[in-house]
């Protein structure tokens, strides 16, 4: 059974970098200006019930064209609040040998008011979750969870760097298709780094791209399994 737990010492997640993310129609993606094509293999593991979620956790498979394979639990806050962490465990995680931890802000993009969402996850190479999953619960405060009678929910995606030569991108935004069940998703992302470029980064990729974004923002694993997006 799929509980949260308290520890003692915690704090909140040390966020300073991230990334802005905009969802624009499918139809568009003709007309971008991308390379180096990727395709990806993406399952989704999540109970009937969608327990996972609930307690704002993500449980990804992928495997990319080259059949590179990572696992990533990822977690996101289900209110609006601080991400709080087990100090010594996200310390500890920092420095693992067996994945990487990363805790940052997704910058979702919306017409009004852009919306933060602090997130955190760990991510390992190969198929199956690591002890440093486990302790990835725990820093979280979630208690381990059982992967028995988890349902699969498949993606077919494929992922490009969109060219651009605009100096303020350190490194080219991202395009990605995810297409499942009947449903496409297509966003384009970019990475910043300390908060206060994160406004100014969204504006620069939305003119970049300089198409109508799509009226259904949000992030994708949302959508997927067919729960609210944070």
């Amino acid at each position: 059974m799929l509980t949260s737990s308290s520890f003692a010492a915690i704090g909140p997640a040390p966020i300073d970098s991230g990334e802005v993310k905009i969802n624009y129609p499918c139809s568009i993606l003709d007309q971008l200006q991308k390379e180096s094509e990727e395709s990806l293999e993406v399952i989704f593991f999540e109970t009937e019930g969608n327990k996972l979620t609930e307690l704002g956790l993500n449980f990804r498979y992928r495997k990319n064209s080259s059949l590179e394979e990572d696992v990533t639990l990822k977690f996101r806050p289900t209110r609006d609040q601080d991400l709080m962490v087990d100090e010594e465990i996200y310390s500890d995680l920092l420095s693992s040998p067996h994945g990487e931890l990363k805790c940052e802000a997704d910058v979702i993009y919306d017409k009004i008011k852009p919306k933060f969402v602090s997130t955190c996850s760990f991510k390992s190479m190969g198929k199956d979750l690591t002890s440093d999953h486990e302790e990835f619960l725990k820093m979280v405060k979630i208690t381990p969870l059982t992967l028995s009678n988890l349902r699969e929910v498949k993606v077919n995606a494929l992922r490009w760097k969109l060219k651009t030569q605009d100096s303020f991108f350190k490194k080219p935004p991202s395009i990605e298709v995810w297409r499942f069940r009947n449903e496409c998703v297509l966003e384009i992302s970019a990475k910043f780094k300390g908060m206060n470029n994160a406004i100014p980064c969204l504006k620069a990729l939305k003119d970049l791209v300089n198409f109508e974004p799509s009226p259904i923002q949000g992030n994708k694993t949302s959508q997927v399994l067919q729960t609210k997006s944070r």
